[in-house]
């Protein structure tokens, strides 16, 4: 892995914003349970930004707007189907947003690793809370935003470091 990327000032720049989006969301939703518009927006906005004027990950404004439309769209179907199966609300609104604005920032090949990573740390989140309260957190409800927003921010850091398993942009055929 090479380091030389966050010696950018533009790389800094868009690390500083994506960085500070997701920790504000990350923290409302632990506190509230709520994933706010108007911080979405701005992390929406910011990806959509950063895709046309020149990501340092290398994610195009088409590939951006394709992330937001698969992201956005596979959560809000995972959210559908999960909800019918359980027969109540299984997946807040604000998860969906978040994955799609974070595809703002990623591109769709990136949903796998946000999925994955969100799961992961929600669920050794959960289980360290409940170590430390002693109550069981899976019985009642777990946020989830703040998992998604490790692992966008996660995807992000890996692409600029430049992590050999992390492919955000399809393979070019011959």
């Amino acid at each position: 892995m090479t380091f030389t990327a966050f010696t950018d000032p533009w790389t800094l720049a868009c690390l500083a914003v994506l960085t500070i989006s997701l920790v504000w969301l990350a923290v409302v939703d632990l506190k509230t349970g709520y994933l706010p518009d108007p911080l979405q927006i701005v992390l929406a906005v910011s990806g959509l930004g950063v895709a046309l004027i020149g990501s340092p990950i290398g994610i195009a404004w088409q590939a951006a707007l394709l992330g937001a439309a698969v992201n956005g769209g596979v959560f809000w179907g995972l959210r559908w189907v999960v909800t019918r199966l359980k027969g109540r609300e299984a997946m807040g609104f604000g998860d969906v947003k978040l994955v799609a604005a974070g595809g703002l920032w990623l591109g769709p090949w990136a949903l796998a690793y946000i999925m994955a990573a969100g799961g992961i740390l929600t669920l050794v989140g959960a289980g360290i809370a409940g170590l430390a309260t002693g109550k069981p957190v899976w019985k009642g409800e777990m946020p989830l935003g703040p998992g998604l927003a490790a692992g966008i921010l996660g995807v992000f850091i890996g692409a600029l470091a430049g992590a050999s398993w992390l492919m955000l942009v399809p393979p070019t055929l011959p």
